[in-house]
């Protein structure tokens, strides 16, 4: 790949990298019952023993936490299999791994960070081998698998094996002390206003927030489903619908009590008053945080995602990560025959026991969702994902370079500097630029 090349593709994901934290939980694994639901055995016969190598640049987990969720699965599971895990750091980039010619079997990444594999043209359609093992991707909740074939174009190159998606958290405490009933699932946007604008209030010489959002996460999952550029890469954030979004999203500002300055403006302070400082009652943002990050440092729950008015079921689109074969592995029947099984009930059961979401379309293990993490024993466990996600946004090349127009735009509402249709129409132009000289190689 030449230089210039890595450098775009750089500029694409770096900041889908640090937008997008998904999860960090190690936990003890869990003995389950279960089969080959996801589809067909592989050749029967002695097994030679097979080396795969696993690696992923989200930094989700070390070594330990691999093995712990997966790689000891695995080895159960497939004693002939040995994972490899190559956790990702400064001297193990995608570029440093493949320039010195790792063999790198199976790469999981998130949707949002998918680009890596096909920037360095080592993805690999696994259509044959989903027929040759007769997989059944029907059991797979059915949006995942639509944002692969748009991916492939019509393929697909990975199994999704973990879902993500936004929610509703809330400080019990707060509600406590103020007398308010905890926020319920199926909240229309108007509805949590008007909660918002009650649990905002200055006590005990203290400034309480009533909420806060992370724009980050909320974009990119939006529940219209609209993609940061067109079918011929243009940007649109004056159509009435974003309109519609954006003001859903920034209105909360505006409220008494919510407002936010130069100081407090920021997702990272933003999220520290949520679960550090506890000043924030409520707080929209991707669903793993819970187990990943707030954990028992405050007394929280959740609720599901608000919903619009004339959408009642329709939640955020969902954030899954996939597990991909590489088209440079030797051993690409034996790493379909691993992801097959991470696909299959028995271990999306062990996956939602210790704190993942399934990827499946039958909710039926998160019924014990973080079973063997305590602390989310007694979380209301509807609330993490909606009754129906919103279908996906057509995935853009351009999402990082669109953003960064889009939540200049935003924080100039809240900071009050801008009118809502100055600053989409500024961020639009702005955005349209950017993608302009991204496609001429500036």
């Amino acid at each position: 790949m030449s230089r210039k090349a890595k450098g775009t593709m750089i500029r694409k994901f770096v900041i889908w990298g640090l937008l997008f934290p998904l999860i960090s939980t190690v936990s003890a694994c869990m003995g389950t019952k279960g089969g080959d639901e996801g589809g067909g055995k592989a050749a029967e016969g002695k097994k030679e023993p097979v080396e795969l190598v696993f690696y992923s640049t989200s930094g989700d987990f070390d070594t330990d936490g691999f093995m712990t969720m997966f790689g000891n699965k695995i080895k159960e599971k497939y004693p002939y299999v040995t994972p490899k895990f190559i956790p990702y750091g400064k001297d193990t980039s995608p570029d440093k791994l493949l320039t010195a010619g790792e063999p790198l079997d199976i790469m999981y990444l998130s949707s949002g960070q998918t680009r890596y594999l096909l920037d360095y043209e080592i993805q690999y359609d696994i259509s044959e081998l989903i027929k040759k093992y007769k997989y059944d991707l029907s059991r797979m909740e059915p949006t995942t698998v639509e944002i692969q074939r748009m991916i492939a174009n019509g393929g697909i190159y990975g199994l999704p094996v973990y879902n993500n998606t936004m929610t509703m958290f809330y400080n019990k405490d707060l509600f406590d002390r103020f007398g308010v009933m905890y926020p319920k699932d199926g909240l229309t946007w108007d509805e949590l206003y008007e909660l918002a604008k009650v649990m905002s209030r200055f006590d005990g010489a203290q400034q309480y927030q009533g909420i806060t959002l992370s724009l980050a996460h909320t974009m990119p999952t939006n529940q219209f489903s609209i993609p940061y550029t067109d079918s011929h890469n243009k940007v649109n954030y004056t159509s009435g619908d974003f309109k519609k979004l954006f003001t859903a999203w920034t209105r909360f500002y505006q409220l008494t009590g919510n407002e936010v300055n130069k100081k407090t403006v920021s997702y990272t302070v933003q999220v520290n008053a949520f679960d550090k400082d506890k000043t924030i009652a409520m707080f929209l943002g991707l669903a793993a945080l819970g187990p990943a990050r707030f954990k028992e440092v405050l007394n929280w729950d959740v609720a599901s995602f608000p919903v619009f008015q004339e959408k009642p079921e329709i939640g955020p689109q969902p954030y899954p990560t996939y597990f991909y074969i590489t088209k440079t592995s030797k051993h690409k029947d034996v790493a379909f025959e691993v992801i097959s099984y991470l696909t299959s009930d028995e271990f999306q059961l062990h996956l939602a026991r210790n704190g993942l979401f399934p990827a499946l379309k039958s909710r039926d293990a998160m019924k014990e969702y973080g079973q063997n993490i305590p602390f989310l024993k007694n979380k209301n466990m509807n609330g993490f994902l909606p009754k129906q996600f919103a279908p996906p946004a057509k995935p853009s090349t351009f999402q990082s370079v669109a953003h960064t127009p889009l939540h200049g735009a935003f924080d100039a509402v809240l900071l009050k500097e801008k009118d809502i249709n100055t600053a989409l129409r500024e961020a639009e132009e702005k955005a349209n630029k950017a993608v302009e000289a991204q496609l001429a190689g500036k």
